[in-house]
């Protein structure tokens, strides 16, 4: 293997693993808090899970999220949510509904909602709901249920938060390298049919670009000094085995755009990180894709 590029590989893994561990840390312990939170909220509108009615579901849908998470098992949005005949239970638990449509939705499903908890709730973990407890007894057993329930919550929403947020924070570094080296923002808004559509100097994000097909790039940006399109996409990987997913997404965007005519010569680069083998990086560059690893972003000046 080429030194190189195995200082490059270990020192990505480490990076990541770094990134991961800080980030997720927090996120968890941000998740835990929330979590505490909306299930005191719960326990409150339930007399501490002993009265769980449809009245205390209307009075703030958020706690569905909590009564989810104190089944045995636990139960996705998706999934809950089609026991009731909706696609998801997802926009109940992220605001308290008020008023309109919603309201009268969750008022329908309530009742039925509410029944099936009482039926499925993991009494194991509320003790006092089986047994007389008082004092301390019930401090500590209404603490652990807490506890056990937060933790259930935080690290199913940390976990997803750190896939959003990793993908965010690579963009928002290229980003702010493009911005650095005197790139500005463009205001163009469709599909990206033809190189003139994005101006010299200039970038986007997010933005669907048409080769054979219309594939979304996730940045776009024309080169002040060669005026081509380079189409940057974000590649971020924790799990080695994923690696081999977003690298065939890569080349096969790659070769879709390169069979589309109007945009002209492109350069193709896949800014890394994480955990990538070296036949990774052979397959990006077979399919004529440029690598730029993250901590040395640098290298991408060679391409803009």
């Amino acid at each position: 293997m080429n030194p190189e590029l195995k200082r490059d590989l270990d020192l990505s893994r480490r990076l990541e693993m770094m990134i991961y561990l800080d980030s997720m840390r927090a996120m968890y312990e941000t998740a835990v808090k929330q979590s505490g939170e909306l299930f005191d909220i719960a326990s409150d509108l339930t007399a501490g899970f002993s009265r769980l009615d449809a009245g205390a579901v209307t009075q703030d849908s958020r706690i569905i999220k909590i009564l989810r998470y104190c089944l045995a098992p636990s139960i996705s949005q998706m999934k809950f949510g089609q026991f009731f005949g909706l696609s998801s239970i997802a926009t109940f638990e992220t605001d308290r509904i008020v008023r309109g449509v919603k309201l009268e939705q969750l008022k329908r499903i309530s009742e039925e909602l509410a029944q099936f908890v009482r039926q499925n709730l993991d009494r194991s973990r509320f003790l006092w709901l089986e047994q007389e407890l008082e004092g301390d007894s019930l401090a500590l057993a209404r603490d652990y249920a807490k506890k056990w329930t937060c933790s259930l919550i935080a690290d199913q929403n940390a976990q997803t938060e750190y896939r959003n947020w990793r993908k965010a924070r690579q963009e928002a570094l290229i980003q702010s390298f493009l911005v650095q080296g005197g790139y500005t923002r463009s205001s163009f808004a469709g599909e990206v049919q033809s190189y003139t559509d994005i101006k010299l100097g200039q970038y986007s994000l997010e933005r669907k670009v048409r080769g054979q097909t219309s594939q979304k790039a996730d940045l776009v940006v024309r080169s002040r000094e060669t005026g081509k399109l380079v189409l940057i996409e974000a590649k971020a990987v924790g799990v080695q085995v994923d690696a081999f997913k977003r690298v065939k997404e890569c080349c096969d965007k790659s070769r879709d755009w390169s069979l589309g005519a109007p945009l002209g010569e492109i350069d193709v680069v896949a800014v890394v990180a994480g955990f990538f083998a070296p036949a990774n990086i052979e397959a990006l560059e077979a399919a004529g894709v440029s690598v730029v690893w993250e901590h040395r972003l640098s290298d991408l000046e060679a391409h803009i």
